[in-house]
């Protein structure tokens, strides 16, 4: 989707970036060679350069004025274009150089044309029953529109999100970006997890333990070997139903599941990481379930699950876990529909010797009841800071909206008071 064909120029020395020696190069470059002109769906020589996995070639246009944070056709800069190479070399080096992580762009984002005829896919066999053809027909053009409205209405996507390595994962990690942003994939690569592999459990494990429950102490050890299985294997729900042949409807109640959405993983100074909680699947699907439990990782595949009473700590996704001196900070939190206090900012604490998790009163004024957002621990003043993110608020008629946040917050660890950073 080239906005304008290159000119044959362009072309020969693109050609000689992806194809030549470095000596070719540095004689094009010599001989007068535009080292941005865009070329084949707006790549530049950089690009090319990148991801051909040449850092000779990579320095050499960079010595010579390359503009890394220039974009394609498609918004990608020369460093979305080594993350998707896997390309380590480059991606520190354009991380040395300060670029954009995906955050805020040097240049105005492009509008993508993204209109494509709605394939035929039928309705899923473990979703009959659920919705009928006439919503999954829908589902599939709500989903078509949004990917439209989204070339239309192009936005900024951290980098962290497409790594495909731990060493290019850690790059971004030193650089400052979220963990919580890189591919579950990856995460679970950290901690020492595969991904894959048959359950090893017996049908007498699953059917014991296959429910979701909270926990009676604070904390309460869950060493239950369904849920151990499903956290070594990375299975979801549906993947352990199918091997105990367990059918949702013929077999009412959610199914415990370590494959989830909106959850935490806090690495801690020793090499361990603490996942918290999390949700999975949608509310229409027969194993959704917002979870309150705790993994704690060695970082060498080993775990412990701690589980805790609901009135303790309840169900909690999209939150933020920010390490702090006296313990991980959780704040924030989407949860059930009918949990949701609009005004209040849910803040919880897990005393990371103990794993004991306790409620924080705060006061001031608070974000409101606030999800996806993101979090930073300031020791100078020991706050944390929260910005971005979506607010649920109520109308008029007392039903549920969500506006984004545009403000920021500060919790004064001190006093333990909120206020608004105009």
């Amino acid at each position: 989707m080239s906005r304008s064909a290159p000119s044959e120029e362009t072309a020969r020395f693109h050609q000689v970036v992806s194809e030549g020696n470095l000596q070719a190069l540095h004689a094009a470059i010599k001989g007068g060679a535009d080292v941005d002109a865009p070329g084949h769906v707006g790549r530049t020589a950089l690009m090319l350069a990148i991801k051909a996995k040449d850092l000779g070639k990579t320095k050499l246009l960079l010595q010579h004025g390359a503009d890394p944070e220039l974009t394609d056709d498609f918004n990608a800069t020369a460093l979305r274009h080594a993350v998707e190479a896997d390309f380590a070399d480059g991606v520190r080096l354009l991380l040395s150089l300060g670029v954009d992580r995906g955050h805020h762009p040097r240049y105005p984002l492009k509008k993508i044309n993204r209109d494509f005829p709605l394939p035929v896919v039928p309705l899923p066999a473990d979703l009959k029953g659920v919705i009928s053809d006439a919503e999954w027909q829908k589902t599939l053009e709500d989903g078509q529109k949004a990917v439209r409205e989204q070339g239309q209405n192009p936005t900024v996507q951290p980098m962290i999100s497409d790594v495909q390595s731990l060493e290019v994962l850690r790059l971004f990690v030193d650089a400052g970006d979220d963990l919580n942003r890189a591919p579950r994939e990856i995460q679970r690569e950290l901690v020492g997890l595969k991904t894959g592999g048959e359950l090893q459990v017996t049908l007498s494990d699953y059917r014991q333990h296959k429910t979701p429950e909270f926990g009676t102490q604070n904390p309460q050890r869950m060493d239950f070997p369904f849920w151990q299985d499903m956290i070594r294997t990375g299975g979801n729900a549906y993947s352990a139903r199918v091997r105990f042949q367990d059918k949702a409807f013929a077999s009412p109640g959610a199914v415990w599941c370590y494959d989830r959405f909106g959850t935490s993983l806090t690495p801690l100074p020793d090499g361990r990481f603490v996942q918290i909680a999390g949700e999975h699947e949608d509310h229409y699907d027969p194993d959704f379930t917002i979870y309150n439990d705790v993994v704690v990782h060695d970082g060498r595949g080993a775990f412990e699950i701690y589980g805790y009473p609901r009135d303790v700590f309840p169900p909690t996704d999209f939150h933020t876990a920010t390490l702090c001196p006296d313990g991980i900070y959780i704040v924030g939190c989407l949860g059930y529909v009918d949990e949701r206090r609009p005004g209040f900012t849910p803040v919880f604490r897990l005393k990371i010797d103990s794993w004991e998790i306790e409620s924080v009163a705060t006061s001031g004024e608070m974000p409101g009841w606030i999800f996806e957002h993101r979090a930073r621990y300031e020791p100078e003043r020991n706050v944390i800071a929260i910005s971005g993110g979506q607010i649920c608020i109520e109308d008029k008629d007392g039903d549920q909206q969500f506006l984004p946040n545009e403000q920021r917050f500060e919790l004064d660890l001190n006093r333990f008071a909120w206020r608004r950073i105009d």
